[in-house]
């Protein structure tokens, strides 16, 4: 992961707990009086939920190969690239949080070791609890890898018998629910994030919630004592220090809010029920939300193949017609053709290099629906691999010639697109140059609609002698009018490379599929259209 990368998925993660810690800030208050603390405490499992939603692979998006109207040529499949350039301050940024995320690191380490060391040496009592020699902040639960029950000096001395199981209770409730590990990911979360200015309190109402939340477990498995419970902690002394890693009484603390707790009743069934529920849809639509969010992710292609150009000839019951199709090996191309018997026949091949000088050229043809053959033709570069098929009613009749030529690496409008030197050299060419098809020169993804909806939209473009878009109309609709505006808007602000005739840029119009799919794509050539 580059630096850039690393400073967006910071700055990305961070935004997105931020509005979860927003959201969740706001309801906490409401829901705890509606449904208790436990359910308030549960609200902040939508702060995780946005974090790793937001790191989930985006919505993928591919642009299919874009197909010219007023030529038989498919021209190339071409994609913008999206990743975040290299700046030159972005290692200063990443430095610059380094430092921030140490010193953060550095005064959380400093506190716990503050607190540790003022309980003074810690005696194993025969119950398995610990008992230091001071008093502040304890009772406590300390540590995160042996989490410990540590008891103030004068513990027998300070609460009644009653008052000394509450209070065991209620560090054993911290422990059972793995209250330490969620402190300490609020501590390392302090120092990824130490620059979002929502976090300080958003980790102070979490750890109120908490032990709110505890409270209201003692006094549902405590036998309602509340009014013990309620001494016991009016007898229980603050921390002078705070314990990042670990549940004490800190400074400032709630005190009021759990007094005011213990008049509560405690959640029944119901209660429980619908607290589970508002949490796990809470959670799951934020981090829906913050995984919809992201920009959508252009398929690209694969450069680095082979690429081949495809010339073919095909027959279908007498009448003819010419293609070429330009594609990298392993990539798939698709053709149609359709009589007017009623007869369509459509065809999805690829082109695999073999040993020298010699390609394999293999698919499916179908007639309808019902697939006729499916050939692996072994051709010579530049040479010609013929084929027929007929139905097996003996009406249509099919045949095809094809010539494989080797274009290299990369071939014409897909080295100007993905190279900026060779874009800036596509108006150099010889006056008798053949025309030439429009490709994109700068071609920003569409951004995914929240519906989530799949399909493809295939949009024609009009296309200026200085590259802009002058017109852009939905030729095939997806079937959803999000995606369809979705893709118009995006292609509005595309710049592609003009078409060339006799060495000048000529207007030019170009079908451009764009499919919208949320997982693997696979990347076809339509038919072209005279």
């Amino acid at each position: 992961m580059t630096s850039p990368e690393f400073m967006r998925a910071l700055l990305a993660t961070a935004l997105a707990g931020g509005m979860a810690m927003a959201v969740v800030l706001m309801l906490r208050g409401v829901v705890r009086r509606w449904l208790g603390a436990s359910a308030a405490y549960l609200l902040w499992l939508a702060v995780p939920a946005a974090l790793l939603g937001v790191l989930l692979p985006a919505p993928r998006m591919a642009v299919l190969p874009m197909v010219a109207i007023d030529a038989a040529m498919p021209v190339a499949a071409s994609t913008a690239g999206t990743g975040l350039p290299a700046l030159p301050w972005s290692l200063l940024l990443v430095a610059a949080w380094l430092a921030g995320a140490l010193a953060m690191a550095a005064r959380l380490r400093y506190q716990q070791r503050h607190f540790v060391r003022g309980l003074g040496p810690l005696r194993r009592r025969e119950d398995g609890v610990w008992q230091a020699r001071g008093s502040a902040g304890l009772p406590a639960v300390v540590g995160l890898w042996r989490p410990r029950i540590v008891l103030p000096a004068d513990f027998e001395h300070r609460y009644t018998t009653g008052e000394r199981q509450l209070v065991l209770l209620h560090e054993q409730v911290h422990l059972r629910r793995g209250d330490t590990v969620v402190n300490a990911l609020l501590a390392a979360m302090q120092c990824l994030h130490w620059f979002n200015p929502l976090l300080p309190l958003a980790v102070r109402r979490c750890r109120e919630d908490q032990e709110l939340s505890c409270d209201e477990r003692v006094i549902a498995q405590g036998g309602g004592a509340r009014r013990s419970y309620g001494n016991a902690m009016l007898k229980t002394g603050l921390a002078l220090s705070p314990l990042p890693v670990g549940c004490h009484w800190q400074h400032p603390h709630p005190l009021k809010e759990r007094i005011a707790m213990l008049k509560r009743p405690v959640p029944g069934k119901k209660q429980w029920l619908a607290m589970v529920l508002l949490s796990l849809g809470l959670s799951s639509g934020l981090g829906y939300a913050a995984w919809a969010a992201q920009p959508a992710q252009v398929q690209k292609s694969g450069a680095d193949a082979a690429y081949y150009s495809v010339k073919l000839r095909l027959e279908v019951d007498g009448q003819a017609r010419d293609f070429e199709v330009r594609e990298h090996a392993g990539k798939p191309f698709a053709f149609s053709m359709e009589t007017p018997a009623g007869h369509t026949w459509t065809g999805e091949f690829k082109v695999e290099p073999l040993y020298a000088a010699h390609v394999a050229l293999s698919g499916t043809l179908r007639e309808g629906r019902l697939i006729i053959t499916a050939p692996r033709l072994v051709v010579e570069i530049d040479g010609t691999a013929r084929m027929h098929a007929r139905t097996k009613d003996g009406d249509s009749l099919f045949k095809m010639e094809a010539v494989v030529a080797d274009l290299g690496m990369q071939a014409g409008a897909m080295a100007a697109v993905q190279d900026p030197a060779a874009r800036a050299r596509v108006g150099v060419e010889p006056a008798d140059a053949p025309a030439r098809t429009p490709g994109f020169a700068d071609m920003p993804p569409p951004r995914y609609p929240p519906s989530m909806n799949t399909g493809e939209v295939v949009l024609k473009v009009d296309v200026a002698a200085d590259g802009t878009a002058t017109g852009v109309v939905v030729d095939r609709s997806s079937g959803h009018a999000d995606l369809d505006e979705a893709a118009m808007d995006a292609a509005r602000q595309w710049k592609f490379v003009p078409a060339y005739k006799d060495g000048k840029a000529v207007a030019g119009q170009v079908r451009v599929p764009v499919r919208f799919a949320m997982d693997e794509t696979t990347t076809t050539t339509e038919e072209s259209t005279s």
